[in-house]
C-alpha cells in the first residue's frame, strides 16, 4: 500500500499540477487577461450548484459500483464505497494512465472480504460501459446534430477518427472480456519463455490461467440471465448520468460568467474529444486537456474569454475532484489499516 504513495508518484502530481497551470497561463497570454475578473464575480448560487453536481456525479459513481457489488453478492455500505471511489479517483490522478486504480481496487475491496476477481470485474465494468457511452452518443451527435456542433472540416475529421479509435477500442476490450482463450494463450507463452520458467512457480501460471476462466464465468453469468440485461442498461444509465453531470459543470460555469455559448456545441465537443484528451502518461491530460479545449472552444467562444473560462473550468473539473478524492483516500486508506488491525486482534 506505501507504493501508491512513493515519492515518485508525487512527483508525478505535482508535475501534472504544473503543466496544468502553465497551460492554463499560456492560454490567458494568447487569448487576453482583459475579462478575468469574470473568475472572481461568480455568483454563490453557480457555485453551490456547481459543488453538488460534482457531489452528485461522486454519488451516481458510487451507485453504479454498489450496484454492480451487490449483483456479485457483495453487499457493501455506501459510506464506505464513496470512500472507496474517491480512493480510485485519487489514484487516478497520481498515476500515468490510471495504472494504479485497479491494484488499489483490488486492495480495499479485498479488505471488505470481496475477491480479486470479483473487483477486477467491477474495474472493466467501468471500463466497459463508460466506453459504451463513448462509441454511442459522439456517432449520434455528429449524425444528427452535426451542423449545430459548429465543428468546422477540421474538428468534424478529428471527431471523426477520435470516434471510429474509441470503438477499436472497446472491441478489443470486449474480445478480451469475451474470449478467455486469448488471454490464457498469452500466458501459456509467457510460461514457456526460459527466463519465467527460472524465476516463476508453474502455480502461479496455473492460478492465473484459472482466475481468469472463474472470471469470464463470473462476468457472463452477471449479464446473460434476464436480470442480467436489466443489470446491463443500469450500468450504462449510471454511465450516462455520471458523464453528463459532468459534462453539464461547463455550461453552468459558462452562465455564471455570463459568457454567450451554444449549449450543444459546449457539451457536444466535451463528450467527443474529452476522454481521448484526458487519457496520456500526465495524469489527468494535463496539458493537453487546457490546450486541446482552449483550440476546441475557440471558434465558438469569445476570443477574450477562452483563457478565463479553461482556467475556471479546470479548477471544477480537475483540481475540485483531485482535493475531493485525496480526503477519500486518506480516509479508505485509514479504514483498510483499521480492519486490518481488528483482524491481528480478533
Amino acid at each position: 500500500m506505501d507504493a501508491i504513495l512513493e515519492k515518485k508518484n508525487l512527483y508525478i502530481l505535482g508535475l501534472a499540477i504544473g503543466i496544468s497551470l502553465i497551460s492554463i497561463v499560456l492560454v490567458l497570454k494568447f487569448t487576453g487577461i482583459t475579462n478575468i475578473e469574470k473568475a472572481f464575480d461568480i455568483p454563490l448560487f453557480y457555485i453551490i450548484t456547481i459543488f453538488a453536481v460534482i457531489i452528485a456525479s461522486l454519488v451516481v459513481d458510487t451507485l453504479r459500483v454498489k450496484d454492480l457489488l451487490k449483483k456479485l453478492g457483495e453487499d457493501l455500505c455506501f459510506s464506505y464505497l464513496f470512500k472507496f471511489n474517491l480512493a480510485t479517483f485519487f489514484i487516478s490522478y497520481v498515476t500515468p494512465f490510471g495504472s494504479g486504480v485497479l491494484p488499489l481496487m483490488i486492495y480495499l475491496l479485498n479488505k471488505k472480504g470481496v475477491s480479486a476477481n470479483k473487483a477486477l470485474i467491477v474495474f472493466t465494468a467501468k471500463l466497459l460501459f463508460s466506453g459504451i457511452f463513448f462509441v454511442t452518443i459522439p456517432p449520434f451527435l455528429l449524425i444528427f446534430f452535426g451542423r449545430y456542433l459548429e465543428l468546422g472540416s477540421f474538428l468534424m475529421r478529428l471527431a471523426i477518427f477520435v470516434t471510429f479509435f474509441l470503438i477499436g477500442l472497446l472491441i478489443l476490450l470486449l474480445y478480451i472480456i469475451l474470449r478467455p482463450h486469448f488471454l490464457i494463450e498469452i500466458v501459456e507463452r509467457l510460461e514457456r519463455i526460459s527466463f519465467a520458467k527460472r524465476y516463476i512457480k508453474e502455480d502461479y501460471f496455473k492460478k492465473t490461467k484459472e482466475e481468469i476462466l472463474l472470471y469470464h464465468k463470473n462476468f457472463r453469468n452477471l449479464f446473460a440471465s434476464f436480470s442480467g440485461y436489466r443489470v446491463f442498461i443500469w450500468q450504462f444509465l449510471y454511465a450516462v448520468i455520471y458523464w453528463m453531470l459532468f459534462y453539464s459543470i461547463a455550461p453552468l460555469l459558462l452562465m455564471a460568467m455570463k459568457i454567450p455559448f451554444d449549449f450543444l456545441a459546449v457539451v457536444g465537443r466535451q463528450i467527443i474529444f474529452y476522454d481521448v484528451l484526458a487519457y496520456s502518461f500526465i495524469p489527468s491530460g494535463s496539458g493537453t486537456v487546457e490546450l486541446g479545449f482552449a483550440a476546441i472552444f475557440s471558434n465558438i467562444l469569445p476570443t477574450s474569454y477562452v483563457g478565463v473560462f479553461i482556467g475556471m473550468w479546470r479548477f471544477f473539473t480537475y483540481y475540485v475532484y483531485l482535493g475531493l478524492s485525496a480526503l477519500g483516500f486518506f480516509a479508505a486508506v485509514r479504514d483498510a489499516k483499521k480492519e486490518i488491525v481488528n483482524q491481528i486482534t480478533n
